[in-house]
């Protein structure tokens, strides 16, 4: 039998016994179990979140609990239909349903955060888990609210980095853990007060940890394979050059060689370690008709990037490593991170970003509106990438972020919001990878979104007009001006048993960005040689969701199925080694795989379940088990293919208890294998992960300790998700337990 439907049945008896158990417990009736929340990322209205159009979810806090990692890609995988790019316990930035990069727009408090993630999936998002009060998530495209960035969806996090309503009193928390995977060490303290109407929130937190474990060789099997041909390969044609004498020693040496890099990689992902530190501090005023706050933040991070080296070695290079093994191999064992297990310079990022960011709000306003909301983010960016010591490449980006937004009074039946949003920034790359060019960017863009209740539920309609203008450095290359629009209309149904059924039907259009138009040469996070392309029109699409949501009762959920059709969608696509000697004789490949920025059609469709069974819920007792399923397919119409990457059929469930001060959990994920590859894609195996957490509440007068344990791949699998750039080089961490404390004053 098929893992999947192993999974599948073991998950389905789960259900079965639940509710077995739930009707002896005397659950005959239903109850009323309010899950609604407030999603105000997906609407500019502070609609409950059963009341949106769009599919969207919420993670709180007390979730994120469970789940944060060292990067928020990772911190939100296995939500529905969320992955991670999976680059690094430093770089892992969020992926839906399929789309990443400049398709996904990842907000702070709902204003750019100015960092360069999205241009390479070796580069961090600059936010710290541990800070976040909030996920706001929409699934599926965002761009009539936040423009081209979010043809794919938004990851709207809300932090403590800045105050949102008055605070009287202080209040604060403080967390420390230590995971065994990487030696992890993690804590920080976040505090807020404030007093008749004014309110304050300062927040420090740091992260350091070395070398994660793996549960077997850091290259995949595929990779081993694929590699010894080569190497069977590269043998057979120094036969035909060399002395049969000569080749005996140096097969002799090689093979040595060889299994000294296969026990240096074993159990252990060389140059994954990271680090990271960030501080805050915002001020907030508050009135019953107004709000202003600001907020200055900075984020540091140094981390390892595992899986390959920017240099790339000549047979000389190669011999010169073997007979400085012996002392690699004792600087690695001091904890250094200068060179891999080739003898070649490791690479790392060193990263910062300092950012300002106001928020004010009126209330009870007079005339047309009755509420504006004005947003705004200042971000100066700069990494450097380091090849051993030395400076590889800087990356820098700054610019700003305005968001102006009103809600008008009624019109008839109609309420709406309209908005302004204007982004201003620069992007820089310097050194032996700035495969983009310099270039200046700028974005207006003008919205509406109207609503009408009726008896049986809401119609919403909306707009958005968008102009995008790229600005080189380089006078030899084009500027750039593309107008957008973007049009959607839905509708919500509310249905008998407190469910709704909503349905959205949107257009939208994505005008290309700098790396799709003026890439050109190595980039080491794809592992290739990119070139962009000029002649690319502003891509468009038509998306259809249509969603079953119930927030009330013993079963509570989601169930979303959508599709989207797209024309001239712009994905890089492999092009031969002598197509490119042709087109640029004066040019070295460096040997790498050459990709090129291409549009076709191409469409995306799939599913989410996201259910909970409320087995028992009472004040004193609570016994629930998640369901969530998710599945994702995008082809390339044009030439009959699949498109690369995509997240393969997840299925994962969690029984959860809850009694007196006692909370704890276990569940499974499970990835299935990858059996749609596009061209020239390497296979990826199914794998299931298993997790667990148990946490202890003690109150102590006005103040509270929880200490807790969190227990991750348990069953230590080698898992490697095929949504990552390396995934044939860098698996994810393998058995780890964390064990902490928070303290809550």
């Amino acid at each position: 039998m098929h893992p999947y439907y192993k999974h599948l049945i073991l998950l389905s008896s789960l259900t079965i016994q639940s509710a077995v158990f739930a009707q002896h417990e005397g659950h005959d009736e239903e109850e009323i179990i309010d899950l609604q929340q407030v999603n105000t990322t997906a609407s500019p209205f502070a609609l409950r979140q059963e009341d949106v159009v769009v599919p969207t979810s919420s993670v709180l806090e007390t979730e994120l609990r469970r789940s944060r990692l060292s990067t928020l890609g990772s911190s939100l995988d296995g939500q529905p239909g969320i992955h991670s790019s999976s680059y690094a316990p430093g770089a892992g930035r969020p992926i839906i349903r399929g789309f990443d990069g400049d398709r996904i727009s990842v907000l702070q408090n709902g204003t750019e955060i100015f960092d360069v993630s999205y241009s390479s999936a070796d580069h961090g998002v600059t936010l710290e888990p541990m800070m976040i009060q909030k996920v706001e998530i929409v699934r599926g495209p965002a761009s009539l609210l936040y423009g081209n960035a979010a043809i794919g969806g938004v990851i709207n996090v809300i932090d403590k980095t800045m105050p949102r309503e008055a605070i009287d009193g202080v209040t604060g928390e403080a967390e420390f853990r230590y995971g065994s995977v990487s030696d992890e060490k993690a804590g920080g303290l976040s505090v807020q007060g404030g007093q008749n109407g004014f309110a304050w929130s300062l927040n420090y937190f740091k992260r350091e940890a070395d070398d994660y474990d793996i549960p077997g060789y850091a290259e995949s099997e595929f990779q081993r394979e694929s590699e010894e041909h080569d190497h069977d390969e590269h043998e057979d044609e120094h036969e035909d050059e060399e002395h049969e004498g000569d080749e005996d020693h140096e097969d002799e040496h090689e093979d040595d060689h060889g299994d000294e890099h296969e026990e240096e990689v074993f159990g252990v992902l060389e140059n994954s370690f990271a680090e990271s530190e960030m501080f805050s501090v915002g001020v907030g005023w508050f009135s019953e008709s107004t709000a202003y706050s600001i907020s200055y933040s900075q984020y540091d991070s140094f981390y390892g990037v595992p899986g390959h080296s920017h240099g790339h070695e000549d047979e000389h290079d190669e011999h010169e490593g073997e007979e400085e093994g012996e002392h690699e191999d004792e600087e690695h064992e001091e904890g250094e991170h200068d060179e891999d297990e080739h003898g070649e310079e490791a690479v790392a990022i060193d990263m910062e970003n300092r950012r300002t960011a106001f928020r004010m709000e009126w209330l009870n306003l007079g005339g047309v509106f009755e509420s504006a909301e004005l947003d705004a983010s200042f971000g100066d960016y700069r990494h450097v990438e380091l090849e051993g010591d030395e400076i590889g490449t800087i990356f820098e980006r700054d610019g700003f972020d305005i968001r102006l937004s009103g809600i008008h009074r009624p019109i008839e039946d109609w309420s709406g919001a309209v908005g302004l949003d204007f982004k201003d920034e620069s992007f820089s790359a310097i050194g032996e990878e700035a495969f983009i060019p310099a270039n200046d960017k700028q974005n207006f863009a003008l919205f509406l979104v109207e609503r009408k209740e009726t008896t049986w539920g809401a119609i919403e309609l909306g707009g958005r007009i968008e102009n995008q203008s790229f600005s080189p450095d380089d006078s030899s290359l084009p500027d750039r001006d593309e107008t957008t629009l973007n049009l959607t209309t839905g509708i919500l149904r509310r249905l008998e048993d407190n469910t709704t059924f909503a349905a959205n039907l949107s257009f939208n259009q994505r005008a290309p960005n700098a790396a799709e138009l003026y890439a050109f040469g190595p980039h080491v996070g794809t592992g290739s040689f990119e070139i962009g392309n000029l002649d690319l029109d502003v891509e468009q699409s038509i998306s259809l969701d249509a969603s079953w949501k119930k927030s009330i009762g013993n079963l509570t959920g989601e169930f979303t199925l959508f599709y989207s059709d797209f024309d001239d969608y712009v994905f890089l696509e492999h092009m031969d080694h002598e197509v490119f000697e042709a087109l640029y004789p004066d040019e070295d490949d460096d040997g790498l795989d050459i990709l090129f920025a291409e549009a076709a059609d191409a469409e995306f469709y799939g599913f989410e379940l996201d259910l909970r069974f409320h087995i028992i819920d009472t004040p004193e007792q609570r016994f629930h088990f998640d369901l969530i399923i998710d599945q994702t397919r995008a082809t390339n119409k044009s030439e009959n293919t699949n498109l690369p990457r995509i997240p393969t059929r997840r299925i994962g469930g969690r029984l959860g208890y809850e009694e007196g001060p006692w909370s704890m959990g276990l569940g499974a994920r499970h990835h299935a294998k990858a059996s749609h590859l596009a061209p020239e894609e390497t296979p990826t195996d199914s794998y299931t992960l298993v997790f667990a957490d148990l946490t202890y509440h003690l109150d102590i007068g006005d103040s509270a300790v929880e200490l807790f344990a969190i227990g991750r791949n348990l069953s230590d699998e080698e898992a490697r998700p095929h949504t990552s750039f390396v995934k044939d080089l860098v698996p994810l961490p393998g058995r780890s337990v964390e064990l902490g404390a928070r303290v809550f004053f």
